[in-house]
């Protein structure tokens, strides 16, 4: 991917485009081209523009619109009457037929507004739609940008702090099937474990996630909070559990700043089972800093 590659293809990224194989592509190339990256920040903001942009109908609209009305219906009245007008007319009852077919349109189109109505309102009180959220990018100033896949796609940004964007980060660590979009969502919500919910998000990406870099980095997130009980617990579990050598032995790092006494029981336990040798030597070397038993004779 070049710099002419880019001028060609970032329309198509702006609006989200690309296939995945293209789109690691074209940013691998942006990330480290600093005339590329002011060149798709500039079609984002035109994309921004265009959103909030409202089309004000000008004020002498409606009269062209009454003429213009008067002028179809004169033309009309004054064409010959057909053969088909006539058929029409033995017809008294054809506007009586009709009504019920109206009154069924007109209840299917007051059904969809509502519909759209409750949608719009969902959106402002609880967040954004998360089931159509196709890309998350931090952009290094305390704000978050997330692409929306509608039916034309557009772009929301807002603060990390808007409880919106915080819950759309969540959703996505919890349920996005893209791997890199919940790498992305954990390193933007990583300073905010504080807060119960997003360290509960982070708990159960370490334990559930599919991808074992994923799982590092909430890992990563959690560390300042690993003296912590449900913390601890969970980097307990990880130990026995996880298929990564690479999790397991932070997890053992976590877990032996301030070792209680319970903690050596699970590092005889890894010592036992556990079937990589870098691991298990990380436990011995653990334990006999404690002055503890390998308990594997």
């Amino acid at each position: 991917m070049n710099c002419d590659k880019i001028t060609q293809q970032v329309e198509l990224y702006v609006f989200g485009e690309l296939d995945f194989h293209e789109e690691e592509l074209f940013e691998a190339h942006v990330g480290s081209c600093e005339h590329c990256k002011a060149l798709v920040e500039e079609h984002r903001a035109i994309l921004r523009l265009m959103n909030e942009a409202e089309a004000e109908a000008p004020p002498q609209l409606l009269n062209q619109c009454r003429q213009g009305l008067k002028r179809t219906l004169a033309a009309e009245q004054a064409k010959p009457v057909g053969w088909l007008d006539r058929v029409r007319n033995l017809i008294p009852a054809w506007p009586v037929l009709l009504k019920p077919v109206f009154g069924c349109a007109m209840l299917a189109l007051a059904f969809y507004a509502g519909q759209q109505a409750e949608e719009r309102k969902s959106v402002s009180a609880a967040g954004l739609p998360t089931s159509r959220i196709r890309t998350i990018q931090g952009t290094g100033n305390g704000m978050v940008q997330i692409m929306l896949e509608e039916p034309r796609q557009r772009m929301i940004e807002g603060a990390l702090t808007e409880s919106g964007i915080e819950q759309a980060l969540m959703a996505a660590v919890r349920q996005s099937p893209d791997p890199g979009m919940r790498l992305e969502s954990v390193d933007l919500l990583r300073n905010r474990c504080n807060r119960d919910d997003v360290r509960k998000a982070m708990l159960q990406t370490l334990e559930k996630d599919d991808s074992p870099t994923v799982r590092l980095r909430a890992l990563e997130a959690l560390r300042p909070h690993a003296q912590e009980i449900e913390v601890r617990q969970a980097l307990s579990r990880v130990l026995l559990k996880d298929t990564s050598p690479n999790v397991r032995v932070q997890a053992i790092d976590l877990l032996v700043d301030r070792p209680p006494a319970e903690i050596v029981g699970t590092l005889q336990e890894i010592l036992r089972r556990d079937e990589n040798d870098y691991v298990r030597a990380r436990c011995l070397r653990v334990l006999s800093q404690m002055r503890a038993s390998p308990g594997v004779f």
